[in-house]
């Protein structure tokens, strides 16, 4: 009966750790270049993610994706570069 009682406080307790988001706002900006007719074209694209849970605690989600696009003699090269970084408060 112990192993019952204990069993039912511990599944209670584990979902009362749960805070529910209760704020998410999602942002993503675009910029692209183009020169020499469209062989050469720069694009930046970010992405911004942001969710506030019940206590007010903020975090924040971000991801920039560059890329250059050459074309030279019928060849197409391109290089692309992704970094994210995120915050939070109150951890």
């Amino acid at each position: 009966m112990k192993l019952i009682a204990s069993a039912v406080i511990c599944a209670g307790l584990a979902l009362a750790q749960q805070v529910p988001v209760t704020s998410q706002s999602s942002d993503t900006t675009t910029t692209t270049q183009s020169k020499h007719h469209g062989k050469k074209v720069k694009a930046n694209t970010t992405s911004t993610n942001t969710a506030t849970d019940a206590m007010g605690n903020t975090s924040a989600n971000t991801t920039t994706t560059s890329s250059k696009t050459k074309r030279h003699h019928g060849k197409v090269k391109t290089k692309t570069k992704t970094s994210t970084s995120g915050t939070g408060s109150g951890q």
